[in-house]
């Protein structure tokens, strides 16, 4: 950076979630200058830890779960001094009606034919829209869609639609069959070898990871938000709005650490290409409410719940302070797909009152135990409009692809452009490929990088 240009840098990153910080973490090892903005005032995006008062424990409202395959997220956080636990006791239950036989055996022959039939026929978990023919043309039809061609689906829909909430935030109708097979066949093992947490709180992790960037000459500007992006000969040039005032940042490159139904609000100039916008079209914005509930005692381990509160929105709880000290504890209510976007638009505290009220139909009583309550609904975030991306039908074979790819100056980077979906791996990931991207235009010949070097 130019000592009489303050505002020039050799890399803009756009948003500082897990994407854009580990974005300029690369970038910043490989001594490129960065400037980051971002329009929260905090970092971390969606990964957001809530710390209730008068106790040392939290919950997750945001990103969470930590498997053993996410081995860019587990390293990193290693480094950074942070805590990882395990998490070997479990507890969760879903407020739903009994589900019958036929409904399970129904299930076990629809992952029979994922497993068995459909998830080797991909050759490359990496690659999978490079699988046969026969095989992408999956893509094109839904979860529901195979399920009925199967005879599966009038029998199964409950886990169907449950398996759709609480891992897609969708519906069975929303989702790509093909995503589905390609995610099992990418992401192997990883759920069943072991889950990990941050000791410290999951959003520890992006403040750890600001105040090391900080500390080694990154700016980080928040409540930056990005209005318009011009793309010149030289570089480009960014204009976002900060405490009512126009400002601009110059570099040479921007990584857009954006998340994707954001992006299209922006300004391009020149315009984003038209097959990067249908790409884009093509992404499912997947809704989930998460509301976190703190007790006095965790009743819910000494007694099974008398009976199960038929609740068709609330698909998952569980406990957030397993492994936590304390006689307090905190549940984790999830609701996801189609019913979030309903739970969208009520207010927290309506949110709240009916968790309590499923919960007082399973534990009689446990009303007064509650202590205090935080609920959060990412849909209706303005900077992040979804909690994260479902493959509807076409994205995993014509979008993902084409969106990996730069697009002049522009590098792209965020959770919707990996096969951990869902996951802060996810993010990490894509940072990394974007920076790799960035850093191979650079390189010398003799494999230094080299930014000022067009």
């Amino acid at each position: 950076m130019c000592a009489d240009e303050p505002n020039r840098y050799d890399t803009v990153v756009l948003g500082a979630g897990l994407a854009g910080l580990y974005a300029a973490y690369l970038l910043q090892k490989q001594g490129y200058s960065v400037c980051i903005l971002e329009a929260r005032e905090r970092v971390g995006g969606r990964v957001a830890t809530w710390q209730p008062p008068d106790t040392s424990q939290h919950g997750e409202l945001g990103a969470e779960f930590i498997d053993s395959n996410h081995h860019r997220l587990l390293n990193l956080a290693r480094t950074l001094g942070l805590t990882l636990g395990e998490r070997p006791d479990f507890w969760g239950l879903t407020p739903s009606r009994a589900i019958g036989r036929a409904a399970h055996q129904a299930w076990r022959r629809f992952w029979a034919g994922v497993l068995n039939e459909l998830a080797p026929q991909i050759p490359d978990p990496a690659a999978p829209w490079r699988a046969p023919e026969m095989v992408r043309a999956l893509d094109l039809r839904t979860m529901r869609d195979w399920a009925e061609e199967r005879g599966l689906w009038q029998a199964g829909e409950p886990l169907f639609r449950r398996y759709a909430r609480n891992l897609e935030a969708a519906e069975p109708e929303q989702v790509s069959m093909f995503s589905l097979v390609a995610q099992e066949r990418f992401y192997g093992k990883g759920v069943e070898l072991g889950a990990f947490r941050i000791v410290e709180g999951t959003e520890s992790l992006p403040m750890a990871l600001a105040q090391h960037l900080s500390a080694c000459g990154v700016s980080l500007r928040l409540g930056a938000i990005v209005e318009k992006v011009v793309q010149e000969p030289s570089g480009v040039r960014v204009s976002y709005r900060q405490s009512g005032q126009v400002r601009t940042v110059v570099a040479r490159d921007a990584v857009v650490a954006l998340p994707f139904p954001v992006i299209p609000q922006i300004e391009w100039e020149p315009p984003l290409s038209a097959a990067r916008r249908e790409a884009l079209a093509l992404a499912g914005a997947g809704q989930v409410v998460r509301t976190l509930i703190l007790f006095r005692r965790r009743f819910w381990r000494q007694n099974a719940p008398r009976r199960i509160a038929h609740n068709p929105d609330i698909s998952a709880i569980w406990e957030e302070t397993d492994g936590m000290p304390g006689k307090t504890g905190i549940l984790s209510f999830w609701v996801g797909g189609e019913p979030a976007r309903k739970w969208a638009t009520r207010s927290p505290q309506e949110r709240i009152e009916t968790c309590l009220q499923v919960m007082e139909v399973m534990y009689p009583g446990c009303r007064a135990d509650s202590l205090h309550a935080e609920s959060y609904a990412w849909g209706a975030d303005p900077f992040a409009q979804h909690a994260y991306i479902y493959h509807a039908p076409g994205y995993l074979t014509q979008a993902l692809p084409l969106l990996r790819e730069p697009e002049g100056r522009l590098y792209f980077a965020g959770d919707y452009l990996s096969l951990f979906v869902g996951y802060m791996e996810g993010a990490l990931e894509s940072a990394e490929n974007a920076v790799n991207a960035l850093l191979a235009r650079y390189n010398s010949p003799d494999g230094s990088a080299n930014p000022s070097r067009d």
